[in-house]
């Protein structure tokens, strides 16, 4: 358990890094695209070697894991879908359109993206002792341009810092809570570690980031966008790969 809250301190704690590079004003919008790009590239990589993979591998029959990756994928459509309902649907814009969101929609978005990492991260400290590092840098790495975009566009629109720090705060935790949860799920229901879940995750992880944080990166990035998003999984693939045994 205090593994599963270690690693999700270290991998959701860069938000707070992307709130205070705000804050300071240090990252133009641009580039605040370009890392979100990276980000996104990096989870896309971890998400198909750590998970699609590693499902694939343990299932009995591909039907599993096309079946699990598609309730992922509607699962978090809809509960994404419900939160854009409740104010939340510009979360990540960097232009300041959460001013005509809401306080509770915003960070329900916020946890909403984070939650099927954070779930991964301690389902799969039970099911394997060593802790994949290329999923913790693509969770940490794409946290960065979340915080960082999130709280430009809430500054822009008016939010003061203290109550941008409370969300992010609140988001901290509940993601750290919610990698515990993964993780005493997994030691009561041990299948919980399979390849179903692992299937349920990658499916809503890929429509968190076509939904999100590419549409954002394209539109703040440029034309460089494509290139970030291809390096960032260029070099999540190569801590992969790094970390296989021979």
């Amino acid at each position: 358990m205090l593994a599963a809250i270690f690693w999700s301190t270290l991998a959701t704690g860069t938000l707070l890094i992307g709130m205070v590079l705000a804050y300071r004003n240090l990252v133009s919008p641009r580039w605040t695209g370009l890392i979100m790009a990276f980000g996104a590239g990096a989870i896309i990589s971890a998400a198909a070697y750590q998970l699609v993979l590693g499902a694939v591998a343990e299932a009995q029959t591909e039907i599993l894991v096309g079946l699990g990756m598609a309730a992922g994928a509607f699962t978090f459509y809809f509960a994404d879908k419900w939160v854009d309902g409740m104010g939340g649907e510009k979360r990540l814009d960097i232009d300041g359109g959460q001013a005509g969101g809401s306080g509770t929609g915003i960070l329900l978005g916020s946890l909403l993206d984070g939650v099927p990492e954070s779930l991964v991260l301690g389902l799969s400290l039970v099911h394997s002792p060593q802790v994949s590092l290329a999923f913790i840098f693509a969770v940490a790495i794409s946290n960065i341009p979340q915080g960082l975009g999130g709280t430009t566009g809430m500054l822009s629109s008016g939010w003061a810092r203290s109550k941008i720090t409370r969300l992010w705060l609140a988001v901290c935790g509940l993601s750290i809570l919610a990698a515990a949860l993964g993780y005493g799920l997994a030691q009561f229901l041990p299948g919980a570690t399979g390849a179903a879940v692992d299937a349920f995750a990658a499916g809503a992880l890929f429509v968190m980031l076509t939904d999100s944080m590419i549409p954002e990166s394209f539109e703040h990035g440029g034309r460089e966008t494509g290139l970030f998003l291809v390096l960032g999984f260029g070099v999540a693939l190569a801590m992969t790969l790094a970390q296989m045994p021979g």
